[in-house]
């Protein structure tokens, strides 16, 4: 590359070339290279997490402490009601196809709960593949979609939650954890547990290696 650069000077007859300007310009060609589009840094991108509350949105407190977690942390999101999974699920395949978002990450309580299953379902028709799904005591029972590769359900066996089931040629990670037992948690609070917000935030972060497309 030096001796590229001394004929390049020679070449306009700059005979007498400063080392330090040589180095100079061997340091700029070096960044401009790096910057070339065939040599962008592949390092995963962030993931998008999607947040989807239940009933009349006050019963999934917890839901909002996850975007305040995840505001503090710098990691893109949204919050949204149940109602409006559709639009979720079409926001989230154009994040993915234009490249605003890297994994994608679904996280719903109760009835927000069985909207994420209905969202991944229909990433799966799109082609979009989701990295982690969380749900928080669904209502209703569900099967998670084989375009999924990591479903946590936290659930009370004691009150109206439910387990989640493997859907037809499912082959991810699916964890099923009854909370049913511990003490003074109950459809409400389970969204707020402090040791599961820890743990999913830490699953979040995993994501990224878990690309969309």
């Amino acid at each position: 590359m030096k001796v590229m650069l001394q004929r390049y000077c020679r070449l306009f007859r700059y005979t007498d070339v400063n080392p330090k300007f040589v180095r100079l310009l061997v340091a700029f060609m070096l960044s401009a290279v790096v910057c070339l589009p065939g040599q962008a840094n592949t390092a995963p991108r962030a993931p998008k997490v999607y947040l989807v509350r239940g009933f009349m949105n006050v019963l999934s407190p917890g839901i909002d402490g996850f975007a305040y977690e995840l505001e503090k942390k710098g990691i893109p999101h949204d919050i949204t009601n149940h109602l409006l999974w559709r639009s979720i699920a079409n926001e989230a395949i154009e994040d993915c196809r234009s490249g605003r978002a890297g994994s994608i990450v679904l996280i719903g309580h109760s009835l927000g709960a069985i909207a994420v299953v209905d969202i991944a379902k229909a990433l799966q028709e799109a082609g979009v593949r989701v990295a982690l799904a969380v749900t928080l005591d669904p209502v209703a029972s569900t099967e998670v979609p084989d375009n999924v590769h990591r479903l946590e359900n936290y659930y009370l066996s004691t009150g109206i939650g439910t387990s989640v089931k493997r859907g037809d040629g499912f082959h991810g990670q699916l964890q099923n954890v009854d909370l049913g037992s511990k003490p003074q948690v109950d459809h409400v609070t389970l969204t707020t547990l402090p040791d599961i917000h820890q743990h999913i935030i830490s699953e979040i972060a995993a994501a990224s290696g878990t690309p969309c497309r």
